[in-house]
């Protein structure tokens, strides 16, 4: 091949690279989508769980995640006026009260509140035992649960919401109250820091299971496309094992 032709096919090679270059778009940040929850929750095996299974699932759908953990009631009011996309952990009807979110209807997990005491001789089953009996029962604030149960079934002057799992066990410890009731997770994960110098977590005891549910996510109405996408990725990652391969990354951490 004569050297003209070698240089006049170069020089196209060269301009067909470029007009290439020119017509690609530059390469965009997957969008981040961010759940919030209390901060107990996130703390606890429950929120290291839930972190590693929606980290896997919204890269499957092509975004990048993060968790958010929040003191008392502020969660929910950030996923309400759309601050956030959601929250993480939920049960299957706070629907009924959350008035911009909608559900993602494969559950992320099943999961227990439970009653705990110091006080001996306790014995609860569900939110009815708790119907007719004076004892002073507190929960956490933002706990949707217990939150909606309790007031019809125990007395407005025996009932308080504390900010935080922490407080709750400590006041129950000194004897301030007589019931606290927790997420099981939350609850073990709390008592594990507890300054046992100060506080003697040896007369803790589950007194009862009061609730056994489901957790779900529920996403801002803005992304109603994504809800049933979420979903089938859950049960994909289901199929696979892979929910049940992350508890137990969950509980090595």
């Amino acid at each position: 091949m004569q050297p003209i032709k070698i240089r006049r096919l170069f020089r196209l090679c060269v301009l067909g690279m470029l007009f290439a270059a020119a017509s690609l778009k530059p390469c965009q940040a997957a969008e981040t989508i961010i759940l919030v929850s209390s901060q107990e929750t996130k703390d606890s095996l429950y929120g290291k769980w839930l972190d590693l299974i929606y980290t896997e699932a919204f890269r499957r759908l092509g975004y990048a995640f993060q968790y958010q953990g929040h003191p008392g009631g502020r969660a929910p009011v950030l996923a309400e006026n759309g601050a956030v996309d959601g929250e993480i952990h939920r049960p299957d009807d706070y629907g009924k009260i959350a008035k911009n979110l909608l559900r993602v209807e494969e559950p992320s997990f099943s999961l227990s509140y439970v009653a705990y005491a110091a006080k001996p001789g306790i014995a609860l089953q569900g939110w009815e035992s708790l119907k007719n009996t004076d004892y002073a029962v507190e929960y956490r604030r933002g706990a949707k649960v217990p939150e909606a149960a309790l007031p019809a079934v125990v007395k407005p002057e025996k009932l308080s919401a504390i900010a935080t799992a922490e407080q709750g066990l400590e006041k129950l410890i000194l004897g301030r109250t007589d019931i606290y009731i927790e997420q099981e997770a939350v609850a073990l994960e709390t008592l594990k820091k507890l300054d046992t110098g100060v506080f003697d977590a040896s007369s803790l005891y589950q007194a009862g299971v009061m609730y056994t549910g489901y957790s779900y996510v529920y996403l801002h109405k803005k992304h109603a496309a994504l809800v049933p996408q979420v979903a089938e990725v859950l049960k994909t990652m289901k199929q696979e094992g892979v929910i049940e391969r992350y508890k137990q990354l969950a509980l090595e951490k």
